[in-house]
């Protein structure tokens, strides 16, 4: 009953006069019997200790100043008599409102995040001859992001019995009972130090490098920029449900270049990560859907040709689901469960998957290119010294990440709000967590490198263009960056790198040739005259000079001048380096790398 039909309920019963001092005298009574309004004060009210909390009201009444004990006791009295009315009429208080249950499995509610855990209760007791005796069962408990723990209890309906209808004890409505992520990543332990506050807090800084650096330890990649980009894909997935839509990433190399191997890697240090491989498209569908965190598909392709037509048929399933999953507000599905029940699986969030194919043009266009290559002979001894984490160190910076997560909700959240601001394209969408992430991290290489390989997905996503068209792309691209001189030589890395192939120094394609670009780029307006050549440690590069006309054309307007040999900026880490690089031999023997 709320306060308003309560000051009614006085003043019918006791009259305008003294339902005042009626309504007083019960707030002292709820204060000595713990109950919080006149429901919850009927027990109190027509039980038989009601004498004894009758006189603990008076008394604490007295001592606010409030001496009447006869006039307080008649109302008291009279308040009783309305409880046992209350009870013998037994009418319902009926109550209407809307059904609108909150999924778990994805939920950001109230500004707070949710994280459902299984624990084991074991219960001590004496049996009536006095013995000891034991209990256990599992419990799910749901941790809420401001250091509450809460129970998961199911109403009753009017018979007692199980209604079905699911809430937590802070009242939150669940779309169904919550159970706990088969691949839980947060431990016991350190959710009961986050519940006590007895933790060291550790910087986002701090984490990230140990990520990233466990990355570079577990697989070579051809694009340094990516392991940045993994890096905050791993963190998106402790703190997806904040986001409206998510990254995925897709894994793309010959067999044996370590697709598999980087995906390893991502479940190591993600959250409730779960790696798939050799299922059938129904129990990936399953595994996703209880998951909760990040999920890695491990050669998709071999997923497709399982099962005959009816393999075939639901793997085209899977598929779509997987179009949808990257944006919460369809990553959804209504599917009849063993027990021919309906029930929503819920497929959002960051998901790896890899193929030695690709995947078709409309999934392509939603994921992130991940290219991995083999190893140049010249790095493998640097990559033999990177050192990963243990596995103790992997369990706890995984621990370490849900409490930062947890405690950083809010600012988080108002990071991303500010970032998506006025945006409505799918790949700013999709961006956007990485970028938010890289800017909390405050660190220079990171942002810069997630911005980098951000750029580069143009090019990534788009391997199969004509050299004419790709050559186009990156000298619009370059021009906008504030290009005014260029070599031909960095044309010619980039365009491979959009192509995707290597130089073959025995059948070096058309398209590759410096002769071929110098025209085409010349056609299509882009230069004017050479510049000239440049000697770089010892290879000659022929210069030249971008079209005012065509810079005014594409409104590529700079007040600095940008450099045009900044791209060779070292073989160590050079995003060229396994695409044929003309420089490199000269610059490694220059350097004395070898």
């Amino acid at each position: 009953m709320k306060s308003t039909e309560i000051r009614k309920k006085a003043i019918e019963v006791f009259g305008a006069a003294s339902a005042a001092d009626a309504l007083l005298a019960l707030d002292f009574f709820q204060e000595v019997t713990g109950a919080t309004d006149l429901e919850t004060s009927i027990p109190h009210l027509i039980c038989d200790g009601f004498d004894e909390a009758q006189t603990q009201a008076l008394i604490a009444m007295g001592a606010a100043g409030l001496t009447d004990d006869a006039r307080y006791c008649q109302h008291l009295n009279k308040w009783r008599e309305v409880a046992r009315e209350m009870v013998e009429k037994g009418a319902p208080s009926i109550e209407r409102s809307g059904y609108d249950p909150v999924d778990l499995g994805s939920a950001f509610h109230d500004g707070k995040l949710y994280y459902p855990v299984q624990t084991l209760v074991r219960t001590e007791s004496f049996d009536a001859s006095g013995h000891k005796k034991h209990s256990e069962h599992v419990d799910v408990v749901v941790v809420r992001s401001d250091r509450t723990l809460l129970n998961v209890q199911e109403s009753t309906d009017q018979s007692g019995k199980g209604s079905g209808i699911i809430r937590l004890t802070d009242g939150t409505l669940l779309q169904k009972r919550p159970t706990a992520s088969p691949y839980s990543s947060w431990e016991w332990a350190s959710i009961q130090r986050y519940l006590s506050g007895a933790y060291s807090k550790k910087s986002l800084q701090v984490l990230a490098v140990r990520m990233h650096r466990h990355l570079m330890s577990r697989v070579w990649l051809p694009d340094q920029n990516d392991y940045w980009l993994l890096t905050c894909a791993a963190i998106t997935s402790y703190i997806q449900a904040i986001f409206d839509a998510v990254p995925l990433i897709l894994l793309k190399g010959s067999p044996g270049t370590g697709k598999s191997e980087l995906g390893a890697g991502m479940t190591e240090i993600s959250c409730n990560a779960v790696m798939i491989g050799q299922s059938s498209p129904p129990t990936m569908l399953r595994v996703m859907d209880e998951g909760r965190g990040l999920t890695v598909i491990d050669d998709l392709e071999s997923i497709g040709v399982k099962g005959g037509v009816a393999g075939k048929e639901k793997f085209s399933e899977m598929v779509q689901l997987l179009k949808t999953s990257y944006k919460k507000s369809s990553a959804t599905k209504i599917v009849t469960n063993s027990k021919r029940r309906t029930e929503v699986m819920n497929f959002f969030g960051v998901k790896v998957i890899s193929n030695t194919m690709g995947v078709d043009a409309i999934l392509g266009s939603r994921m992130l290119h991940i290219s991995t290559g083999s190893i140049p002979k010249s790095q493998i001894g640097q990559f033999l010294t990177r050192q990963g984490l243990s596995t103790d160190e992997l369990t706890s910076l995984k621990n370490d990440l849900h409490i930062w997560a947890f405690d950083n909700v809010e600012l988080i959240s108002n990071a991303y709000q500010e970032a998506v601001k006025g945006s409505s394209e799918r790949d700013e969408e999709i961006a956007a967590p990485l970028r938010v992430l890289a800017r909390m991290m405050n660190i220079p290489e990171a942002i810069e490198a997630v911005e980098k390989a951000l750029e580069d997905q143009v090019n990534k996503k788009n391997p199969s263009a004509s050299p004419e068209e790709a050559l186009r792309v990156i000298m619009d691209k370059l021009l906008e960056d504030g290009a005014q001189e260029l070599t031909i030589t960095e044309i010619s890395l980039l365009l491979r790198r959009h192509m995707g192939v290597k130089v073959n120094p025995k059948n070096r394609m058309l398209w590759m040739k410096p002769e071929w670009i110098s025209k085409k780029i010349r056609a299509m307006g882009y230069i004017d005259e050479n510049s000239g050549r440049k000697n770089l440690y010892g290879y000659q590069m022929r210069v030249v000079s971008i079209s005012k006309e065509k810079r005014f054309e594409l409104q590529a307007f700079s007040n600095g001048k940008r450099n045009p040999y900044a791209f060779c900026s070292g073989c160590m880490g050079c995003p060229y380096k396994a695409l044929g690089c003309e420089i490199m031999p000269y610059r490694v023997a220059k350097e004395g790398l070898l």
